[in-house]
């Protein structure tokens, strides 16, 4: 009986270890995959005007285990719409794994239709486009469009975490847009605007990757077909 004890301690002891060790190399792995966002928007994209500048919750970043990130309000001085646009950096696996339409329907809206998958005029960049039904009939609804670059392009993979698993680090893009629920055909084609003038503005990103020497670019760059 003794002996037992002594045994369960000791293997006690030892996942103690196992786990301080792990808290130990963790952080240092997170930090050498470190990224930083490849790009910030400017003030004035177009019509679109900067309105204000924010951040994800404390729980958002940790859950996506996001090293960098930056969140920007701009409101169209033609039309006085607004969107929100987030850009994320961080490991794949949890950038891939986390689709901003599902993590939403979980909370205020539901899934009203499956996403269109839009590919940018004269680019090879793609995004998916999603629309919201809100739960509470009185709400407004929301129109979504999201793409991860892995150092080549912007992709919309239908299963991002499986065709983007073999990238180390991504960079997702979300933008999106409140609107009555009878104005999403409106509201696509506006986002579908904002898309194509953030992807223009992003062309930097591009030009600072084609500049730097291949050991030094912490992107994995690959060729995938979406699904």
């Amino acid at each position: 009986m003794v002996t037992l004890t002594i045994t369960r301690l000791q293997v006690a002891l030892l996942g103690c270890v196992l786990a301080f060790v792990s808290c130990l190399i963790t952080p240092a792995s997170h930090s050498e995959n470190s990224q930083p966002c490849a790009f910030e928007l400017p003030e004035t994209l177009g019509t679109w005007k900067l309105l204000e500048e924010g951040s994800l919750q404390e729980s958002e970043l940790e859950i996506l285990h996001a090293t960098d990130h930056w969140r920007r309000v701009y409101r169209c001085s033609r039309t006085n719409h607004t969107v929100v646009v987030t850009l994320v950096a961080g490991p794949s696996g949890p950038l891939a794994s986390h689709q901003p339409a599902v993590c939403y329907a979980r909370n205020e809206f539901r899934l009203q239709n499956d996403a269109v998958t839009w590919t940018v005029p004269d680019r090879d960049d793609m995004f998916r486009f999603q629309t919201l039904e809100p739960r509470q009939i009185e709400r407004p609804a929301m129109t979504i469009a999201y793409a991860w670059h892995d150092g080549d392009r912007w992709r919309a993979p239908r299963v991002p975490r499986i065709r983007l698993a073999g990238n180390a680090a991504l960079q997702r893009l979300q933008i999106t847009m409140r609107h009555p629920s009878g104005m999403a055909h409106d509201a696509l084609g506006t986002m579908r605007q904002f898309v194509q003038l953030t992807v223009d503005a992003s062309d930097e990103l591009h030009r600072q990757l084609a500049t730097l020497p291949p050991s030094s670019q912490n992107f994995k760059l690959t060729e995938k077909d979406e699904i």
